[in-house]
């Protein structure tokens, strides 16, 4: 299952060459997701996300795919700091604990590139429960 979450704010559009490239990346990155599912092979949830936001009025993108991820310039400094701080992620409910990071598990990176918005826009995220091919 896809969850997509999207806030409309006006604001304006930045590095056109950067939203295309990321833009791809995720659609890329979703269909290789379901063709692998479709084939029967082990996907594991947030097998990709991506998220658009805005930093100081800059809209900032970025797209988890592969282990790795890929951002604007000013969200990756923004994500750095929180990970340089150490910031850390709480839920009661399960109780569960993530150290802010750039590299893993996928809901550290997410819940770190959500952080670093001022605001969030847009967050399309691959939970991992698609229904079983047919």
């Amino acid at each position: 299952m896809v969850v997509t979450v999207t806030r409309r704010v006006q604001r304006p559009a930045q590095g056109g060459d950067s939203t295309a490239i990321l833009a791809r990346t995720a659609a890329l990155a979703r269909q290789r997701v379901r063709r692998q599912r479709r084939q029967g092979q082990e996907v594991g949830p947030l097998a990709w996300f991506a998220v658009q936001g805005v930093i100081d009025q800059q809209v900032v993108r970025a797209v988890w795919t592969d282990g790795q991820l890929r951002c604007d310039r000013l969200l990756d400094a923004r994500a750095r700091l929180l990970v340089d701080l150490g910031a850390e992620f709480t839920s009661d409910d399960p109780p569960r604990r993530y150290q802010a990071s750039l590299q893993a598990p996928p809901v550290a990176v997410l819940l770190t590139v959500i952080r670093a918005c001022d605001l969030t826009t847009v967050l399309d995220v691959d939970l991992g429960t698609d229904p079983p091919p047919r």
